[in-house]
């Protein structure tokens, strides 16, 4: 057995174990400082039916000829390695009460090499994994580096120690099945693999490790901006005296608009340090806010800057200046109420599956445009972050959904104490990466999870870091009541499949201080749609009310070829 042990569990089983190794979650970024290396493309695989069963020579030194060769992105279950795509809804594809598994758990080992990129002095190798389904866990050179859950969010991890001159060997050892699987209880297709990008990348010795950027509005067009840049090192480096930030805001046409620096905190003390941060702050009069209908980006170039004056690293974020709040039981942007004519989004492709691309997603938000959709859910997780770069540039609401889903244990799995730590880090990491995109208005806690004192804690939580947004959570009122029930974990009402009089009368009651904003309707597929017209006349017609989310936005056939060779959709 060569997959790590935590004492007589291994992690795999343990709903507790979140994560082995694995660096803190951050914005994506680009950096000029650092060389990256796709390691997108042919991988090869080895299947076992058990990670128990994984030899120490499968994840480092073995010959790999003979093994078979998979795209990554890709999901393993569409290339006939002995496991097939599998459908549920509510229950799951085996029997046993939760964090329990199947007899069977197959395993696939991922294997290619990399050459190192060139290193200067103390620059670290860092590993991105962009998304594994169910968890994974790392390999280089025959080294354990690390374990990651959540499929849908990515995992990065510090290899250096690992990598060697030339050639290196990695692998990437993915489990179909884990005691995280109850709590990605979908409705969809439980696939396995690789599905997002993957690559190594260099960091310098002192870099720029976060950036946070809040960027609100005031009144019609003032522009209030906050950016604060967390400055880290690796080991044996240190952020010394003198070093700073230098933040320029870039306006549309190109034009910089301010510059401004900000000293990096370099006194490490106990009980008051938080970090090397710096933070600058300022505000710009006459900016076009962003919205929907006018997606209006700036530039934020963040500059890290020693204490020679030289430029160390520069990267860039893309700020909209909007606000977003309740006011007397409304939800604005920017003032106006929002009429939500959303759609529920699954990442599918008929032939790659979870593995879509960006083509595939720029033509599913151009088709939603096209349609009048000016809002989508990210049903049931977070999707690739250059989903939010183009829902940020296209124009669409987002309700940003964290990878939570326990629908066979609906009310008992949030009240597990077991499955506290996984739920509350889905949440976080949720928002630690999304934070800086204007698209995103809603933060939801995930779906059809129950409600339990852990969805409350996760919501104050979100409270306690972002005040700009509200949070979203159906079993809260569920479970409740749409008046006063449920207010520690949602802040707007947003049932599935209420009857039109029930929202009707929730929307004219003069006890009503939340919008009601239906995160499921008109349920779309087969032969369905029903009562679309009729709900849109009571959004139209009654205060309170400001439209939803139609399940959902399209078919999860998956092309399938009989032994006759004709094609079909599964």
């Amino acid at each position: 057995m060569t997959l790590p042990a935590i004492g007589d569990v291994r992690p795999w089983a343990d709903p507790e174990v979140v994560s082995i190794n694995r660096l803190p979650m951050r914005a994506p970024f680009v950096s000029s400082a650092r060389i990256r290396i796709s390691l997108d493309g042919q991988w090869a695989v080895q299947r076992w039916s058990h990670p128990d069963l994984v030899t120490a020579d499968s994840v480092g030194g073995a010959d790999d000829a003979s093994w078979r060769r998979i795209p990554v992105p890709g999901n393993w279950t569409l290339f006939d390695l002995g496991d097939t795509p599998h459908y549920t809804n509510v229950t799951m594809p085996w029997e046993g009460l939760p964090p329990s598994l199947p007899a069977e758990v197959p395993t696939v080992v991922y294997r290619r090499s990399f050459r190192a990129p060139a290193q200067v002095g103390s620059d670290a190798v860092i590993l991105h994994v962009g998304g594994a389904e169910s968890v994974h866990a790392v390999y280089v050179n025959g080294t354990f580096i690390g374990y990651g859950t959540d499929s849908r969010l990515a995992s990065e991890y510090d290899i250096t120690a690992a990598v060697r001159r030339g050639e290196n060997q990695i692998a990437i050892v993915v489990c179909r099945y884990s005691a995280q699987s109850h709590v990605e209880d979908q409705d969809q297709w439980w696939m396995a693999g690789l599905h997002r990008e993957v690559w190594v990348e260099t960091r310098p010795a002192v870099h720029i490790a976060n950036v946070r950027v809040d960027a609100g509005l005031d009144g019609d067009s003032t522009g209030t901006l906050s950016v604060i840049t967390t400055v880290a090192c690796n080991s044996g480096a240190a952020v010394g005296v003198g070093w700073s930030v230098r933040v320029a805001v870039v306006d549309p046409s190109g034009k910089v608009r301010k510059t401004l620096e900000s000293a990096v905190a370099s006194d490490v003390r106990p009980y008051i340090f938080r970090g090397h941060t710096a933070t600058v702050e300022c505000v710009l009069p006459r900016v076009k806010p962003w919205s929907a209908e006018t997606p209006t980006l700036y530039g934020v170039v963040v500059s890290l800057v020693d204490a020679s004056g030289a430029v160390r690293e520069v990267i860039e974020q893309r700020a909209g200046f909007r606000r977003v709040e309740i006011v007397d039981g409304d939800f604005l942007v920017n003032g106006r109420r929002v009429m939500f004519q959303g759609v529920n989004r699954h990442d599918h492709h008929p032939e790659r599956g979870k593995a879509v691309t960006v083509d595939d997603m720029r033509a599913d938000l151009v088709l939603m445009k096209q349609h009048n959709v000016n809002a989508v859910r990210c049903s049931h997780y977070p999707n690739d972050p250059r989903f939010l770069d183009l829902c940020d540039e296209i124009g669409l609401y987002v309700v940003d959904e964290a990878n939570v889903e326990s629908h066979a244990w609906n009310t008992s799995l949030c009240h597990d104490p077991r499955y506290r730590p996984t739920i509350i880090s889905r949440v976080a990491r949720m928002v630690d990466r999304d934070r800086n995109h204007a698209c995103v208005v809603m933060w939801s806690l995930g779906n059809e999870s129950g409600y339990g004192n852990v969805h409350d804690a996760a919501a104050e939580w979100i409270r306690s870091v972002d005040q700009g947004r509200p949070v979203h959570y159906e079993p809260a009122i569920f479970h409740t009541n749409w008046f006063d029930g449920g207010v520690g974990a949602t802040d707007v009402v947003c049932p599935m499949y209420a009857p039109i009089d029930a929202i009707v009368l929730y929307g004219k009651s003069k006890n009503r201080v939340r919008p009601l904003i239906m995160c499921e309707y008109s349920h779309a597929m087969g032969n369905s749609n029903g009562s679309l017209a009729d709900y849109w006349h009571a959004f139209d017609t009654t205060p309170g009310l400001q439209g939803g989310f139609v399940w959902e936005w399209k078919d999860h056939g998956i092309s399938q070829e009989l032994a006759d060779g004709r094609k079909r959709f599964a």
